[in-house]
């Protein structure tokens, strides 16, 4: 679980009343309160029975507010939710020798807008190719279109999982982007040497636009990698939406008191269009004038 299991800590059932847990909890505080170390613990034996204190005295205070304790109980009845499809998908991955099958069962999680479980198969597949020192291409298995879509598929789950405001740390939230990013953009490279998906490419800009600004944001700038403004202009955008993200970049430099990186990059914009549109307050922080 992703969580931690306030009824394991407590060592009660699901529906133990408030009663129940309040005895529960006074047991498992005088066992583990402070005032019981021993001077001959070890080390690992202190830092245990401390932390076993504060799982508690955290287990407590959730599962005797009412409110908080009947939102931990749907994010637990969630997340078994989603180990019973992880069971079923696994079960079936387990039971087939062939790729082609497997990678049936990925599209079908996809698809299905499973996404931890077909990000969890793809890595998997991945894994197992890079053990016997190959790497994993979708174009061993499918002809150039259903390649790309593939590859699209994969990069949308990521994409949704990075957005998604679910139980997964921000670390994971964050590789989850750049993946999605890095495979973004492994599909204009193809699609720049051989046009196939006009709309799809329209889609997949779109979407590199979100992540890359995203970057450009207090918390994706502290946590995502280095994104170099060159790759903005690789999307080979219309001037007025290159310059529209460059306003926004500018406004966030200024957010984090950069302020000659805003200028600078709101002097590009200001290049590619003179009218830009809603730059009035931020030229006059910057003081730039005409």
């Amino acid at each position: 679980m992703r969580i931690p299991n306030y009824y394991q800590i407590l060592e009660i059932q699901r529906d133990a009343s408030a009663s129940e847990i309040k005895k529960a909890f006074r047991i498992l505080a005088k066992r583990y309160h402070p005032d019981k170390i021993n001077i001959n613990f070890s080390p690992d034996q202190i830092g245990c029975t401390e932390q076993m204190f504060r799982d508690v005295l955290n287990a407590y205070d959730v599962l005797s507010d009412a409110k908080r304790k009947s939102e931990y109980d749907r994010r637990i009845q969630n997340i078994e939710c989603k180990q019973k499809k992880y069971q079923s998908y696994y079960d079936r991955l387990n039971q087939i020798n062939s790729d082609w099958a497997k990678l049936e069962l990925l599209f079908h999680a996809l698809l299905h807008r499973n996404y931890e479980i077909g990000i969890s198969m793809y890595e998997q597949l991945c894994e197992k190719c890079e053990s016997n020192g190959t790497k994993w291409c979708p174009d061993d298995f499918f002809n150039y279109e259903d390649s790309r879509d593939c590859e699209f598929l994969l990069a949308e789950a990521y994409q949704n999982l990075g957005f998604a405001n679910g139980d997964c740390s921000i670390s994971d939230r964050h590789r989850n982007l750049e993946q999605a990013m890095h495979i973004y953009e492994t599909l204009l490279s193809a699609e720049g040497q051989r046009p196939c998906f006009k709309h799809f490419i329209t889609e997949v800009k779109d979407r590199l636009k979100r992540i890359y600004l995203y970057h450009y944001s207090v918390e994706g700038h502290q946590q995502m990698c280095h994104i170099p403004l060159s790759k903005i202009q690789d999307l080979n955008l219309p001037k007025r939406e290159t310059a529209w993200m460059y306003k926004k970049i500018a406004e966030f430099y200024v957010e984090i008191d950069l302020f000659p990186h805003a200028r600078q990059v709101l002097l590009m914009a200001f290049e590619l269009q003179p009218n830009l549109a809603g730059a009035k307050k931020i030229c006059r922080t910057l003081n730039l004038i005409n």
